[in-house]
């Protein structure tokens, strides 16, 4: 019988717990939801059959992380909705397919460690506090310690990891270490024989993480809700699922799940502003001026919330400084973060907006990587107001905002 390594602080605990929440949440989809692998190329997971793990995907064009721009409860409601963007929505581009809603391998890693901040796995030395130990088959597994980090960024592997267990026999000698990761098509963790890891993982540093000890908890009521799983189907819904946000450029569709006349009342801040009236289960499509919107089902009382957002973004460039003025007009909404990213390969779509990003969600051919950034002082996020240095290989930045429904963007704006 192997033994588990415990915990030597709360801190720990917390990344454990939080690795736990991603790779042990069950849930069913309604409809198939289009996933990629490296295996199989385009695929899907299935209508009725269970998962455990969190979906993988690389939803960059929306910016729909799970755990970060929407909540846990939020996923969940969208699970629930049969006509939530996660079945119907499928963004294709860098040869893949990718649901709409989802988690990559540093998100993963980052919301077991408590990072707020995006870093891609280019990038993740880049994080105040994560510095490399040793580098690819330089250790041994007696130096490795719980809540580590796998990198690899070169050699055809980008991908990061946590360690989550190391499990000893009784005489004290390491046997097996646990990995969780976010992978596709959903998250897992795995335990291995040491000749085996050191196989797999070999091309991979150790990271660590200064401020490990400090990660706290997850919210009660969010692991509460995660752990009940997914809920029944509702009477009425929208399709980026319960207290979400959206761009004024982007359709809402409400569904109703409820047979006879169903009255939905809309109301923006707090006011009234339509009623829709549809018979029989079906749906209806708006675009919305920003604002706190609910839509209430008036027979039976339920309601959905959402937020619709359009910042005020503007820019200038003088002597290689970028200089902006970003505005979420919305006292509920604080600017968090600014970050600068990459050329990206290809361009799709020819949509724009006026503050120089793209409406089409085909934004690119792949996720263009973060250039590092130093971070917004408290007094540049109050005002809105900020100058930065721009990076050698930046192309665009993006600026984010954050209200109680999660963090929010617009797409990216050409330098």
């Amino acid at each position: 019988m192997l033994i588990s390594t415990k915990p030597d602080s709360k801190g720990k605990e917390a990344v454990l717990f939080r690795g736990r929440q991603l790779t042990e949440f069950r849930w069913t989809p309604l409809r198939d939801i289009p996933v990629y692998t490296k295996a199989t190329g385009k695929t899907k997971l299935p209508a009725g059959e269970q998962q455990q793990g969190m979906i993988y995907s690389s939803t960059e064009p929306t910016d729909k992380f799970i755990g970060e721009n929407i909540s846990f409860e939020t996923f969940l409601t969208a699970v629930a909705n049969p006509d939530s963007a996660l079945y119907t929505k499928d963004l294709n581009g860098h040869n893949n397919s990718w649901a709409y809603f989802g988690i990559v391998c540093n998100g993963f890693v980052r919301y077991a460690l408590n990072i707020r901040r995006r870093f891609s796995t280019k990038r993740f030395l880049d994080i105040p506090g994560m510095h490399k130990i040793y580098d690819a088959g330089t250790y041994t597994a007696e130096e490795i310690e719980l809540c580590d980090v796998l990198r690899a960024f070169e050699k055809g592997v980008s991908h990061v990891a946590l360690i989550t267990d190391i499990l000893r026999d009784e005489t004290g000698t390491i046997c097996q270490i646990e990995v969780s990761e976010g992978v596709r098509p959903v998250c897992k963790r795995a335990q291995y024989d040491l000749e085996t890891f050191f196989e797999k993982f070999k091309k991979y540093q150790i990271c660590r993480y200064d401020f490990v000890d400090d990660v706290p908890m997850p919210d009660e009521a969010q692991n509460r809700c995660l752990m009940q799983g997914v809920p029944g189907l509702p009477v009425i819904a929208v399709d980026y699922g319960d207290k979400s946000n959206y761009r004024t450029y982007e359709d809402v569709v409400i569904s109703v799940f409820a047979d006879g006349e169903n009255e939905i009342e809309i109301c923006r801040d707090g006011e009234v502003v339509e009623n829709i009236t549809i018979t029989g289960r079906g749906q209806v499509s708006r675009r919305f001026h920003r604002g706190y919107y609910t839509a209430r089902h008036k027979e039976s009382g339920e309601s959905v919330a959402f937020c619709v957002t359009a910042p005020e973004i503007s820019h200038s460039v003088a002597n290689g400084m970028l200089t902006v003025k970003a505005d979420a007009c919305d006292p509920k909404s604080k600017i968090v973060h600014m970050e600068f990213r990459e050329k990206c390969k290809e361009m799709y779509g020819s949509g724009s907006v006026p503050d120089g990003g793209r409406t089409d969600v085909f934004y690119s051919n792949q996720c263009a990587s973060l250039a590092k950034v130093e971070e917004l002082t408290d007094a540049e996020k109050e005002s809105g107001m900020f100058t930065r240095a721009i990076p050698e290989d930046a192309a665009h930045f993006k600026v984010y905002f954050e209200n109680s429904y999660g963090m929010w963007t617009h797409t990216m704006i050409k330098i």
